[in-house]
């Protein structure tokens, strides 16, 4: 680099000229069409960014880790073919509910612990380039150690591996930077399990430039009516979007350093049933809103006043006085009727499943 003192007073400067075939054209009709390389056939493509994201206990770390231990140990993901590969999972905390998901997998699939399944022993961060550097040297030691190819690294969850802003596409831009550089390096794909905000029609939490990155994107839900478990697609950048998938927890009792059993679950593939899912509110606002609507409801029965009467509009004003704001009230209360959990006809509003 020129040093600013060192250059002669109104003498332009002349910058180095590029590298020779730094950057290139090719011509389109010389592009090669590649076949699709799945890691997971039709739902994670290799080479890829992918994010799954949730409420708190909806059952995102028990599908990170279950589609994990499948492609460490080349097994279908509940009838999915996979690409076998090494896994290098990065955990956030809780890396003693770690040991028990994984050995209760193994059992609940017959099989033993996969031996090309890393799990990380500290969180990492995202936001710094060092710390990205450092988790890049401990994935190519194991690589070199044993032959495995890395397949697929997950960060489990974004929060707890990246002390950047959620809310800043700067700060998310270097997220997403740093994992490309992992990415790029093997090849392997990505998966960024993360949260929802309050209102989890917006999608995840915090700036849309994480959604922006994503080559494909899943919300996972969990319904109080049935305890399911259900995988989502909200994005597939370069495919057709899969079929919505659907699990439920199972018990499974595993032995612990002493040798006593203790219980931990698995997943079990189930029929998906989207009316099931959609019947539900999601996130605080959508909540409120419920309550308020059932506040109404009971109001208008003391009173001996029809509740096929219950305006929309004065709905949406009471949620926005009890703190919600316009724009949020106008928001879950569009999600309540878009999930179907209440009706709307003219400007009379009622709840659908009551």
């Amino acid at each position: 680099m020129i040093r600013p003192d060192a250059i002669p007073v109104g003498q332009p400067v002349r910058t180095p000229a590029p590298a020779k075939d730094s950057f290139r054209f090719v011509r389109a009709n010389e592009l090669l069409v590649n076949a699709v390389h799945w890691l997971i056939h039709g739902y994670l493509e290799c080479d890829t960014v992918a994010v799954m994201y949730g409420q708190p206990a909806t059952g995102k770390s028990f599908l990170a880790l279950d589609l994990s231990c499948c492609i460490a140990a080349g097994l279908p993901f509940h009838g999915h073919p996979v690409t076998q590969g090494a896994v290098f999972y990065i955990v956030g905390e809780g890396h003693g509910g770690v040991a028990r998901r994984v050995n209760a997998w193994a059992q609940h699939s017959q099989t033993e612990v996969p031996r090309s399944l890393f799990i990380s022993e500290t969180a990492a961060d995202f936001f710094d380039s060092r710390s990205t550097e450092s988790v890049a040297d401990a994935v190519e030691s194991i690589a070199s150690a044993t032959g495995s190819h890395p397949a697929l690294i997950v960060v489990d969850t974004m929060a707890r591996n990246f002390r950047g802003e959620e809310n800043s596409a700067t700060d998310v831009s270097w997220l997403v930077h740093n994992l490309d550089e992992l990415r790029r390096r093997w090849r392997a794909a990505v998966l960024i399990v993360h949260h929802t905000g309050k209102d989890s029609d917006r999608g995840a939490r915090g700036s849309t430039a994480l959604k922006g990155a994503a080559d494909a994107e899943y919300e996972v839900t969990r319904s109080d009516r049935d305890s399911v478990v259900r995988l989502i697609s909200k994005k597939m950048k370069d495919a057709v979007q899969p079929a919505a998938l659907a699990f439920k927890l199972e018990p499974v009792f595993v032995s612990d350093t002493r040798g006593a059993l203790t219980q931990a679950a698995a997943l079990s593939r189930v029929s998906y049933n989207p009316a099931s899912e959609a019947a539900q509110p999601q996130g605080k606002n959508q909540q409120r809103a419920l309550q308020i609507l059932r506040d109404m409801h009971a109001e208008a029965k003391d009173s001996a006043e029809s509740v096929s009467g219950l305006s929309y509009e004065a709905w949406k004003k009471r949620l926005a006085d009890d703190g919600a704001g316009r724009n949020r009230a106008k928001e879950a209360c569009e999600g309540l009727v878009k999930r179907g959990v209440v009706s709307v006809e003219d400007d009379n509003v009622t709840l659908a499943l009551e």
